[in-house]
């Protein structure tokens, strides 16, 4: 079997403040961004967990950044030629960020 010419690329979402008070600070999802562009989003850190898809990483700032309260921190580089995201750099993920957040609010 022939291996795909790109594979699919992981990210975290961490969250340096919570507007809303549900998924809390730190690592609050998880992400997997696919060569068509298509994007799936894990919440793995508040009482409700949910996987939802998106068109874009784009996307997932636009409606999740919060203005840049939050950022998505590659785990696996990206596989394509996509610029727009390379000041994300990809970001081991030590043990501050393994941690899932609470939805309680810090400091």
């Amino acid at each position: 079997m022939s291996q795909p010419a790109h594979l699919p690329h992981r990210f975290a979402l961490h969250r340096r403040y919570d507007l809303t008070g549900i998924s809390g600070t730190g690592l609050v999802a998880y992400g997997t961004q696919y060569p068509s562009g298509r994007v799936t989003l894990a919440w793995c850190c508040s009482d409700i967990q949910s996987i939802a898809v998106y068109d874009t990483i784009d996307d997932i700032e636009r409606i999740h950044g919060h203005g840049g309260l939050t950022e998505i921190r590659w785990i696996d580089p990206p596989n394509h030629a996509d610029t727009t995201h390379n000041d994300l750099t990809p970001t081991a993920l030590t043990s501050e960020h393994t941690r899932c957040a609470t939805a309680k609010q810090t400091a």
